[in-house]
């Protein structure tokens, strides 16, 4: 019985994978640029972290080369990303 429960479990897709389904969230046309304080205040309030650590999840995001970080401006998902 509690093996059906953990393997009919739907998996999560992942800290990172959530935090970029919340920035698309924000934006409303593919290669738009999201503003920085639309995301500020998205990732700070679904995840409760503060806007450092937000920073932190942005360059991971960049790293992993999933979005696109417009210098004063935003951010930028990446095409690859868009349809998921």
């Amino acid at each position: 019985m509690k093996e059906d429960i953990i393997t009919n479990k739907e998996r999560s897709s992942g800290l990172y994978n959530l935090a970029l389904d919340r920035i698309k969230e924000c934006g409303s046309s593919i290669n738009e640029i999201i503003p920085f304080p639309k995301i500020f205040s998205k990732l700070c309030r679904s995840f409760s972290i503060k806007k450092r650590e937000v920073w932190e999840v942005l360059f991971i995001l960049r790293d992993f080369n999933m979005i696109r970080i417009v210098a004063g401006h935003g951010v930028v998902i990446k095409d690859d990303y868009e349809a998921t």
